[in-house]
């Protein structure tokens, strides 16, 4: 598995406004090879998190270019540019 995480920041009094266009680009994200899964959480008022997970480093370097116009559109909700870190897990724990 390969991750990208993304921490963003926006304007809280958008949020809902944030979440409905996120439902807007569901079709593009979801249509993304190699893509396991992508969960978006708040961790605090106007602070967001995205985590991606793929495959491997080749699904997630050919969802590069979507991914870019994804969070370029996401830019008119956030107060600041994104910080996105990504790796191979290196350990995994779950039931």
């Amino acid at each position: 598995m390969f991750y990208r995480v993304t921490k963003y920041n926006f304007e809280d009094d958008r949020f809902d406004e944030l979440l409905a266009w996120g439902e807007t680009v569901r079709s593009s994200i979801e249509g993304i090879d190699g893509l396991s899964y992508v969960d978006v959480f708040r961790s605090e008022p106007g602070e967001g998190m995205i985590v991606a997970a793929y495959e491997d480093e080749a699904a997630f370097n050919a969802a590069s270019e979507t991914v870019t116009a994804v969070l370029g559109d996401m830019a008119q909700f956030m107060t600041s540019p994104p910080h996105t870190h990504s790796g191979t897990v290196d350990l995994s724990f779950g039931r």
